[in-house]
């Protein structure tokens, strides 16, 4: 029996069902982008690239790692990083934008600062210490993270691989 294709925008589709979602992801993006439109944060993609672009410039490197199906990642992204007064606040950082659909190298760079959810945002000082937030944030308590962050105030260290836990002193081989 021969196969029916749908054509969505020049490009074969093979169900209705994977149109309507193609669709969706494109408008979903779109009101992602425009939402948060009001500030230019030159978002980067790449996250070697941006990492790199970071440390030859000595310039902190903010991450936002999100998700376009969670509703506190949209929040986020369209109520309190695109805000006039955040968006001031990383005019001068290298931005990168990590969406969890968006390549296959997502779940390393998860595990790199110890984000296990999101929305999370990182923000990695040129040394390599940094400072993390998870989850929804109101503008005050984000805008009170940035400033400790980029003022040098570290939370966390960079992490080393785990190390195997040391045997008991009271179990014998």
């Amino acid at each position: 029996m021969p196969r029916t294709v749908s054509r969505d925008h020049g490009s074969a589709i093979c169900s209705p069902m994977a149109a309507a979602f193609a669709r969706l992801r494109r408008v979903l993006a779109c009101s992602l982008l425009l939402a948060a439109g009001c500030q230019d944060y030159r978002w980067r993609w790449d996250y070697q690239a941006a990492e790199n672009q970071a440390r030859e410039q000595g310039k902190d490197l903010f991450i936002f790692y999100k998700w376009w199906m969670n509703e506190d990642s949209n929040r986020m992204h369209g109520e309190v990083v695109a805000a006039p007064e955040v968006g001031a606040l990383l005019q001068d950082t290298i931005n990168l934008l990590l969406e969890k659909d968006s390549s296959a190298e997502y779940a390393q760079y998860l595990g790199k600062y110890g984000v296990n959810s999101t929305p999370a945002f990182v923000i990695v000082k040129p040394d390599g210490s940094y400072r993390m937030e998870v989850g929804y944030i109101p503008k005050d308590r984000f805008i009170d993270f940035i400033r400790k962050a980029r003022a040098g105030g570290t939370q966390s260290t960079p992490r080393s691989p785990p190390r195997a836990p040391a045997a008991s002193p009271d179990r014998q081989p």
